[in-house]
């Protein structure tokens, strides 16, 4: 099917909810993918944040193909060996001791919510789940709520009653909303599709400290900014913290749709037979690519391999401050955002840099968002430097 056929398909049949790129996506390799009409691009979005290892990894392909040559699904009526292998190692890695797993990271985020109202009811109360500004958290009616949308919440309304907000990386703010009717809290470390906003490391701590001392539930939503994407295996412990609940998903299976709740053995605990569910959740084939993800970034190196190559984005970088119209440049890890004045489209860039073989996204208030595979190299880190430098030396401001 040559291009133009496959956007009448689409026109024809898919529901009208995407802005698509003006391309269709063949096939991949290592870090770049190649449309139908055979052009070659290094990508920069990893299928937002989620194709941790690139495409075609020849480790996580032998994986799932020798999972699909015994059994991809089986439901939850039965256990399954490879299930089992992966939740060990995936508690084992991240200090948790319960999890649950699913399909993605809305249903991740509906489960640290129903597990959070389960620990108020189990303590004889019914109280309200506090989140940021500025977050997103999902698109299903709940994880929508606690997401700042407010032309979504008015075509959606009535939304589940039960949430508040509190002001980006106000502390006071967000002290005076931390009233007693305030049962949990739940944040990202960094506000990824609003432009790649970090909460300041103060902000964090005295949040997390505060919650701790009124037995407040801390939630972080590790959807983007987990599974090494900042540098370290969990956002969260750039900040010394133990959260009582997180999610999972993009790149927690390398491109199978997966998500996780993980939490403590306290809270994990709460919920009783019947009390959450998934059909497809955890099946055989999702948690083999899991686990050989899980496995390369801790036993392989990875980790260790993408925080360098991080830290080599965000030096080289940080070289574009010189332009008057790169207002911030923020980010931790291979999660970078360069934020644009409004006098230039963020938009116009990510056209310019495709046409020159770089795929990379506009996120938030007119911020170019790059998410890399973690496989990423400094060598081809010069190269996108190189085309964006000369985007930016081209570009004139009135």
């Amino acid at each position: 099917m040559n291009f133009n056929k496959i956007k009448e398909a689409e026109a024809a049949h898919y529901m009208p909810v995407f802005v698509r790129d003006n391309i269709a996506i063949d096939h991949g390799e290592g870090n770049y993918l190649f449309d139908t009409n055979g052009n070659k691009y290094l990508d920069f979005v990893a299928g937002i944040a989620t194709n941790a290892l690139g495409y075609n990894n020849p480790e996580l392909t032998e994986a799932i193909c020798d999972q699909v040559k015994k059994v991809m699904h089986v439901s939850n009526h039965y256990y399954t060996e490879v299930q089992s292998r992966y939740i060990s190692r995936l508690c084992k890695a991240s200090g948790f001791s319960r999890a649950f797993l699913c399909n993605s990271g809305a249903e991740a985020n509906e489960c640290a919510i129903k597990l959070a109202r389960k620990v108020f009811k189990n303590r004889g109360t019914s109280k309200k789940i506090l989140a940021s500004e500025g977050a997103f958290h999902g698109r299903t009616l709940a994880t929508l709520t606690v997401t700042d949308n407010k032309n979504q919440h008015e075509q959606y309304s009535p939304l589940p009653v039960g949430f508040d907000t509190f002001k980006y990386n106000d502390f006071d703010d967000f002290k005076a909303k931390l009233t007693g009717d305030v049962g949990a809290v739940m944040i990202e470390t960094i506000q990824g599709e609003r432009g790649v906003r970090p909460f300041d490391n103060d902000f964090l701590v005295n949040a997390y400290v505060l919650c701790k001392s009124k037995d407040i539930l801390f939630i972080v939503d590790e959807i983007q900014t987990g599974m090494g994407r900042t540098g370290k295996l969990f956002s969260f412990e750039h900040f010394g913290i133990q959260p009582d609940i997180i999610t999972l998903a993009k790149g927690i299976a390398g491109g199978i749709p997966m998500g996780a709740c993980l939490a403590t053995e306290e809270v994990g605990t709460a919920f009783a037979v019947g009390d959450h569910g998934s059909t497809f959740g955890g099946n055989a084939l999702a948690c083999a690519a899991a686990d050989k993800v899980l496995e390369i970034l801790t036993d392989g190196g990875l980790l260790e391999r993408a925080a360098a190559v991080g830290e080599y984005l965000g030096n080289a970088l940080a070289h574009f401050s010189k332009y008057n119209f790169i207002t911030d440049i923020r980010g931790l890890g291979l999660m970078r955002g360069l934020q644009l004045s409004e006098k230039i489209p963020a938009r116009s860039f990510e056209e310019k840099l495709r046409e020159r073989g770089y795929l990379v996204n506009v996120a938030g208030n007119n911020t170019i968002r790059l998410v890399p595979p973690l496989t990423i190299t400094p060598s081809e880190i010069d190269g996108f430097i190189a085309a964006l430098d000369e985007i930016c030396a081209a570009t004139n401001v009135i």
